[in-house]
């Protein structure tokens, strides 16, 4: 698609060709998933950790996240102090200048359903 196609499109249009490329995004990310699960798993069949695959390496990586609860955390050591955006966004409506604000806009797009 070029992008002197869009400005022929009427807002439907748009609409519709944003609504089809979403679907063939969500099979792209679909097949990627399986494939790179299938890389995974002929990794650790061949109980490797990673190979050079032409142009390529190839490594298992790991990240490791944590579940645990507040309680826990503190009996370990393990909290901190932080900002609570959610306090600082209602001083913005309220009309308090925050330092360090920054404002993204983006478009979103849902479909509607039956009953609106």
């Amino acid at each position: 698609m070029n992008p002197e196609d869009l400005l022929e499109m009427t807002k439907e249009q748009l609409i519709e060709k944003l609504q089809e490329f979403n679907l063939e995004n969500e099979q792209i990310m679909a097949s990627l998933v399986m494939i790179r699960e299938e890389l995974l798993t002929r990794l650790k069949e061949e109980k490797k950790d990673g190979e050079i695959i032409g142009e390529y390496s190839v490594k298992k990586a790991q990240r490791v996240s944590f579940d645990t609860d507040i309680e826990k955390a503190r009996e370990l050591g393990a909290t901190k102090e932080a900002v609570d955006t959610n306090i600082l966004r209602k001083l913005d409506r309220q009309g308090v200048e925050i330092p360090g604000k920054k404002v993204t806009e983006y478009l979103s797009v849902r479909r509607l359903s039956q009953d609106e």
